[in-house]
Order: structure tokens, then sequence, then C-alpha cells
């Protein structure tokens, strides 16, 4: 009996994973789509998935562990693993960045949603953070955007503030 109930669970944990790869990698349908909305890269949820099927499985090796082992730290350790994998996955759900002609649209990893009018931008700067390029605007009721251009198309926003070039601001700052 525990033996089909291990492999009904690993054929589930299967399914659910295929699931989830057959749902990041579907094709978009051909109508085009009212605003554009972009997300993290894809490598996001399938980490996230992966670190939540290795913490599954450390939990199930950790409560199935046979007597006299000592199943305590692989069952703290899947927890952590089970955690940061759903995290992962819910940040990828929630975050989004949508760019527009008036304003950036967004929602942050916690589900907030808001929008940044850019005449609303108090200060605006292109700094590099470990190499890699970091928009960072700073609205007048305090809110702060973080966005890496590399990984969003953020040029609507760059037209917006004026950035000529990359690094050159001829607008306000």
């Amino acid at each position: 009996m525990a033996l089909a109930l291990k492999i009904l669970l690993i054929v589930l944990l299967v399914a659910i994973a295929v699931g989830l790869v057959v749902r990041v990698f579907r094709r978009p349908s051909n109508t085009p789509p009212v605003a554009v909305r972009q997300r993290m890269p894809k490598i996001v949820p399938l980490i996230g998935g992966l670190l939540t099927a290795i913490g599954f499985f450390l939990g199930l090796a950790g409560f199935l562990a046979r007597l006299g082992t000592d199943p305590v730290p692989l069952r703290i350790g899947s927890v952590v693993v089970l955690l940061v994998g759903l995290l992962m996955l819910i940040a990828y759900r929630n975050r989004f960045v949508q760019p527009g002609r008036d304003a950036v649209r967004f929602r942050t990893v916690l589900g907030r949603e808001s929008a940044m009018a850019y005449r609303d931008v108090t200060a605006h700067e292109l700094t590099e953070v470990r190499g890699r390029p970091r928009l960072i605007l700073h609205g007048s009721d305090g809110t702060t955007l973080r966005l890496d251009p590399s990984i969003y198309d953020l040029k609507p926003a760059f037209d917006a503030l004026g950035y000529t070039a990359r690094g050159s601001s001829g607008g306000r700052s």
C-alpha cells in the first residue's frame, strides 16, 4: 500500500510539472493584446518549479525516512526549498511592468498594482548595478521604481523622460 501511494504521488508530481512547463511555453493567441504587460524572464518560473519539486521530494524523503535516522534537518531543508520555489512562482505571477506613452503601470512582487505618470517623476537616473543598467524612477508620492532596461522594453519611458541615447539625459533629472 505504501509503495502504491509513493508511485501515485510521484506520478501526480510529474503530471503537475509537465502541466507547468506546457503552460509556460504555450504559444500566445494571434489576437493583438490590449496592453503589453512585460513579466520577469521565463527562467524564473522554471527555477521556481524546479525548486518546488525538489522541496517536495526532499520532504517526501524526510517524512518517509526509516526509524533510527534523524530526518529533522531534511524536513527543515525541504520546507525552506519548497517555500523559496513557491515564492519565485508567486513573484513571477504577480510582477509586471507596462510602460506606456503617459505612464508606466506596474505590479510589485507582493501584488500591489500602481501607475507612475511620467509628469509625476521627480527624479530619475540611469545607473549600473553589478555591470547591468538600472533605471530608477522616483515619483512625487514617494514611490520608487527600479527597472532593468536589458530585461524590460522601456523605450516609451526613455522617450518620455528625454533620454536621447543610453546614459545621456536631455530631460529633467
